[in-house]
């Protein structure tokens, strides 16, 4: 097993169980917690090689953040390297309400005594905590939040992830198990922080999901969200010191001085 894969299981802290299902949902609870999803090395313009050794300096040890490119590889060839059969999927994110998007969202594919989950450590505020079992409505309750994955008519391989504890009921994304390589996730992976047009190019997007509460770094604006109690707690962000601290006292993101002040600077700019 390769030194920084043995140095990331360290800093999760979680102790092999007799159950598989159950010890890698802890270490999916444990790296949502430890970890943060975050396009500020995106706005940031900085380099993001999806090379392993160079993967988990940056957002393991650097902790500087990531995205499901980022953060899902890390689970991926770490599950690997534990000896699971696991695979890479890629999905259409439909926050915006059309199915035709493209594949722009990767996740894990594990299979284990003949069932198969999608596992995803890098769907930001709306990730799912628990391992999504890939059987017709399956439901996941977690502490106020709530999901449901459906088949797709039209394809018997194909699947939507609902999230159910909204206003209106919301897909996250849908995907199939075709095959998927690593080559196409780097395609994706190099279209999702390139392109002028694309998010995470645009928006800063921070967040972090604790056992009982999720944070979000929206542009400037930071939400906290109770999972028990559904409450938010909102607060707009009207500075660079103010940003800073919610970054690294909440968010858990590693980032200095001036990079705040670019985010910053680059948000009121892009505000005004």
């Amino acid at each position: 097993m390769p030194p920084y894969i043995k140095h990331y299981l360290a800093l999760l802290n979680v102790k092999k169980t007799a159950s598989d299902l159950d010890y890698i949902s802890q270490l999916q609870q444990a790296h949502l917690m430890h970890f943060c999803f975050s396009s500020a090395n995106v706005l940031l313009k900085k380099p993001l090689s999806l090379e392993p050794e160079a993967l988990f300096e940056r957002v393991i040890t650097e902790r500087t953040g990531g995205y499901c490119f980022e953060h899902n590889k890390i689970f991926y060839l770490t599950l690997k390297a534990l000896g699971y059969q696991v695979r890479p999927i890629l999905a259409r994110v439909m926050l915006n309400g059309d199915p035709l998007n493209g594949l722009s969202h990767r996740l894990t594919l594990l299979t284990l005594v003949g069932q198969q989950y999608a596992i995803d450590v890098g769907f930001g505020v709306d990730c799912p905590r628990s391992l999504i079992e890939l059987t017709d409505n399956h439901f996941i309750s977690e502490q106020g939040f709530a999901y449901q994955l459906k088949k797709e008519p039209d394809n018997s391989d194909g699947f939507r992830l609902l999230q159910l504890n909204t206003a209106a009921e919301k897909t996250l994304y849908r995907f199939d198990l075709r095959e998927v390589t690593e080559a196409d996730c780097d395609i994706a992976h190099f279209y999702s922080h390139q392109h002028p047009d694309e998010t995470f190019v645009n928006h800063l997007v921070i967040a972090r999901i604790e056992v009982h509460q999720r944070h979000l770094i929206r542009n400037l604006h930071y939400s906290q969200i109770n999972h028990q109690t559904g409450e938010r707690h909102e607060l707009p962000i009207e500075s660079v010191a103010q940003l800073l601290s919610v970054c690294t006292s909440q968010l858990m993101l590693n980032i200095d001085q001036k990079a705040a002040e670019h985010l910053f600077e680059y948000l009121k700019m892009k505000i005004s």
